[in-house]
């Protein structure tokens, strides 16, 4: 393990002549930088990394107060005293408009859309966990592209009975967070929690409630020198304007030609099993390239996947297999899912398939609650379930 340490460039050193693998551009804190030769490439710089998306917005240069992410905001104490507006309607944004109207003179959140909240308890009972990590909660969802005709079939037979489901799903969350018109999202609840989903307590409800909170739905139009005004001429005053708009995805590590052969779509980088892209060998994307509702298991499943490959235990399809398996996903999730430049790493509560598949790949059981027939079909699953596949012995 190299500390303090950074990657500056990847270059292929694969050649007509078979030559493979690929030479770093490597670099110290201390300035000092050289160039190593490496068999193989694992990027595991995580889902969201650098840089954070901050928009160009008109009159931006002439606001006098501050401009910041919420990537950057680390200490809520910086609102004292202070006119907050936060831009962005995912959990960061309202998590940041939360701390702002606990310090800040004034907190307002200004979103495009709203977003289904989920809470801790299902009716605050049930553990939020037990209703959407269980092979039951996974029937519910739209349905996976990778199913048996005979299931594709029970699927479209009791479609009606799934969108009943989600309906009354979406009546309980509103009457637990006790949602007002302009808070109730128009998108369905069971396609709104593939746009990241946002796991949040009563705090934000109770803060809009007492008026600490403001919540306003809009778009930023131009920045004054006091504050903002939005599309439909509404002007706010403001000290602080905190972007909780995400991040933007950045390739520029792999040299012009590796990021071609990425062959990276607007609605982002597609990778078979979210880990091998089909046209490039010998590198691979673990925890980078996929979200899911329980990251940490995702991964280590994704790192486990990864080294049976390179021990030789996984057979990866032929690049043309892998790019025929991306196209039917692609079409798959362009039917239904919400359109965002990351859609193609979103698994999000579709993790328990996709868990299915690494674990059927590596020679596994993917039915993990042994003879319980109804754990298997009703209890969430979780790390402990995979423990055997972390602990076996290796040759």
């Amino acid at each position: 393990v190299r500390r303090v340490t950074a990657v500056l460039n990847v270059k292929s050193n694969m050649t007509a002549d078979g030559g493979r693998g690929y030479k770093l551009h490597i670099g110290r804190s201390s300035g000092e930088t050289h160039e190593e030769d490496f068999d193989y490439v694992v990027v595991a710089t995580g889902m969201y990394g650098w840089p954070p998306y901050i928009p160009r917005v008109r009159g931006q240069d002439d606001f006098e107060g501050l401009i910041t992410h919420s990537n950057m905001f680390h200490d809520a104490a910086v609102c004292d005293g202070k006119k907050v507006v936060v831009i962005g309607g995912g959990k960061s944004a309202i998590d940041n408009a939360v701390s702002a109207g606990k310090h800040g003179e004034s907190s307002t959140l200004v979103f495009r859309s709203a977003h289904w909240p989920v809470p801790r308890h299902l009716a605050n009972l049930v553990p939020f966990k037990w209703g959407t990590y269980s092979r039951f909660g996974h029937f519910m969802l739209p349905t996976h592209y990778d199913v048996s005709n005979i299931s594709w079939y029970m699927h479209s037979l009791l479609s009606p009975v799934k969108w009943g489901w989600w309906r009354i799903v979406e009546t309980m969350f509103r009457l637990q967070f006790r949602l007002p018109e302009e808070l109730t999202p128009t998108t369905p609840i069971e396609h709104d929690v593939f746009t990241g989903g946002q796991i949040i307590t009563y705090e934000f409800r109770d803060m809009v409630r007492d008026g600490k909170v403001a919540a306003k739905k809009g778009a930023l139009k131009k920045f004054t020198k006091n504050g903002v005004v939005l599309t439909d001429g509404t002007e706010l005053e403001a000290d602080i304007v905190l972007f909780g708009t995400g991040f933007t995805k950045d390739y520029g590590i792999l040299d012009r030609l590796l990021q071609n052969k990425l062959n990276k779509e607007n609605d982002g980088l597609y990778l078979y099993r979210n880990v091998i892209p089909p046209r490039l060998p010998d590198i691979a994307f673990v925890g980078a390239e996929v979200s899911t509702f329980n990251n940490i298991l995702t991964h280590g499943l994704q790192a486990e996947w990864l080294a049976r490959v390179l021990d030789g235990e996984v057979k990866l399809p032929s690049p043309g297999s892998m790019a025929q398996f991306l196209e039917r996903e692609q079409a798959w999730k362009r039917t239904w899912m919400p359109a965002t430049s990351a859609r193609a790493s979103i698994m999000q509560l579709h993790m328990m398939k996709y868990h299915d598949q690494l674990v059927k790949d590596m020679g596994e059981s993917h039915l993990r609650k042994g003879w319980n027939v109804l754990a298997e079909i009703f209890s969430p699953y979780c790390a402990a379930d995979y423990r055997s596949m972390f602990t076996r012995s290796t040759k």
